[in-house]
């Protein structure tokens, strides 16, 4: 463990800056026995750090230095924030804010902390110290909730859902969605997410083909959140609601553009959202309006599922146990969450799962496209296994390379870059005392450019994760976010079918715009083009 100076309380930064007066844990060659303190008491007047937040919503960060006395002596570490320029090895194609995020832990280490307000987080990019983190945060993990999420659940007086929940009240909602929503119960589902799949492609040739030629899907990325939306309504509420269609309600429309919106100004809301809501800024009054409108659509069709189930349940419709369970109706029929709590978790568990896998296949869509050898092999082990038959859920084992490349593209781009906990007790990790109530941030972009723990990390090579790859990489150098399995089956089920029916080219007319609004998005056009096989 790097010693540190225990003279005086330290900050946990690892960078190669030393102090006499107050140790922020600027040097990379300290020792200590002892565990260490993160946190420093009180900034010296003498040599002050000023803090990056990661939670700046403007292109270029600025340091917070509202809680340092010496603006003259301010050590500001923003030489290398510059983001006018992308000047070092990685591609055009990388988020800004992570590039960022990258420099900062290249500057500071693995595990640093900075303050912001009152608040202190410590941000981590080491695999070995998220083990920690995650082996350590008992039976009920704490989750730092999007603040804005919850103000609007205490605005419109809900309880809110598994994103937003905590403690028992967590406990009981996971416990009782869990039981349909894991690997096997997902399987029977499949039959119809097929169904699904195929409407899918079949919208995609429709709207490739109204291109004059050049084979691109205009606004890929919406359409592919119809496809995920139909999908897990599909899996939830066992209906469809057109999104397919080839002409989509407006209604429809309209839900898909208030996801879009609400976490776009949830991004925006990420600082001071309490001061947003009380001044009523534009981005506050946006995001309200997009959760009304998200909740007006969705609670409709809860709502009107949960009577449809509650009435066969009371006419003595199918049991609860045993295979083929309709999910709704097993939730109903458990009696452990009032109606209200079961709309707020399902409209959450929409919100966690349609943006997050829409954008992961995108960027899997993007790389195929760019790396020709890779999806030549994928098209190979496809129709090798599947002929052309759509696969089903016993099929996913036996399509390694598929895995692979989903494995790859999340850790190229993971959906939600950061993963976070709130400590509810004072923690050791990694030798750091983490004082009760510190958030700790793990960046899961960081590590995926950390060249220690993937060799050439800025490559799509999808057989680092193949049997046999000569360098392993640590289990928790990739923690995937989302709707879990139930949307790994909708995507492995949509990418086969897709490379079942097209060749997948780069277009030269434009490349990505990736950018957080929450999560990482590539943006609305993706330059891939979909020619008939």
């Amino acid at each position: 463990m790097a010693m540190i100076s225990t003279s005086q309380t330290t900050d946990c930064h690892t960078s190669t800056h030393s102090t006499s007066q107050n140790n922020d844990c600027h040097t990379s060659t300290h020792s200590t026995p002892e565990t260490t303190d993160c946190h420093t008491s009180n900034q010296s007047s003498q040599n002050t750090d000023c803090y990056t937040s990661t939670h700046s919503t403007s292109q270029n960060n600025d340091c917070h230095t509202s809680t340092h006395s010496t603006p003259e002596t301010t050590d500001c570490h923003t030489s290398t924030h510059s983001t006018s320029q992308n000047t070092d090895c990685h591609t055009s194609t990388q988020s800004t804010s992570q590039l960022n995020a990258l420099r900062r832990h290249q500057e500071y280490g693995k595990i640093f902390r900075e303050q912001f307000g009152s608040q202190y987080n410590v941000l981590v990019s080491d695999p070995a110290l998220m083990e920690e983190i995650l082996r350590t945060e008992g039976k009920f993990p704490s989750r730092p909730p999007y603040e804005s999420w919850v103000l609007y659940s205490n605005l419109r007086h809900r309880r809110g859902g598994l994103m937003t929940a905590q403690n028992e009240y967590w406990k009981k909602s996971r416990s009782t969605l869990a039981v349909r929503l894991r690997p096997k119960a997902v399987c029977d589902y499949v039959p119809g997410m097929n169904q699904v799949c195929e409407d899918f492609v079949e919208r995609i040739a429709y709207l490739k083909d109204d291109t004059g030629g050049t084979h691109l899907v205009p606004h890929l990325l919406n359409e592919l959140n119809k496809f995920f939306m139909e999908t897990i309504v599909f899996v939830m509420l066992n209906k469809r609601l057109g999104c397919l269609d080839k002409n989509v309600s407006g209604q429809v429309n309209g839900f898909i553009q208030a996801i879009a919106t609400m976490f776009l100004t949830g991004h925006q809301l990420m600082v001071f959202a309490r001061f947003h809501q009380m001044l009523r800024t534009r981005p506050w009054r946006d995001h309200v309006k997009s959760w009304d409108q998200i909740y007006e659509f969705a609670a409709q069709h809860v709502n009107q599922r949960i009577d449809e189930v509650s009435t066969e349940l009371e006419t003595g419709g199918p049991p609860l146990e045993g295979e083929h369970v309709d999910f709704l109706k097993y939730v109903v029929g458990t009696r452990q969450l009032t109606r209200e709590e079961i709309v707020d978790n399902v409209i959450e568990v929409f919100m966690g799962g349609i943006d997050t896998t829409a954008n992961a296949t995108a960027f899997l869509f993007y790389l195929l496209s760019k790396h020709e050898s890779v999806q030549t092999r994928l098209v190979a082990e496809i129709d090798s296994l599947l002929g052309k038959r759509q696969a089903d859920s016993s099929d996913l084992q036996q399509l390694p390379l598929l895995k692979a490349c989903v494995k790859e593209t999340l850790r190229l781009f993971p959906p939600i870059p950061i993963n976070a906990r709130t400590t509810t007790e004072d923690v050791a990790i990694g030798g750091y005392h983490i004082p009760k109530n510190t958030i700790l941030m793990m960046n899961l972009y960081v590590v995926s450019r950390d060249e220690t723990v993937f060799p050439e990390p800025d490559e799509f090579r999808p057989d680092r994760w193949l049997r046999g790859e000569e360098t392993s990489a640590h289990p928790f150098s990739l923690i995937p976010f989302g709707f879990g399995t139930r949307s790994c089956v909708g995507e492995f089920g949509a990418v086969s079918l897709v490379l079942q029916h097209f060749r997948l080219q780069k277009s030269d007319l434009f490349d990505i715009k990736p950018s957080v609004r929450t999560q990482l998005t590539p943006g609305p056009e993706l330059p891939v083009m979909f020619v008939q096989r």
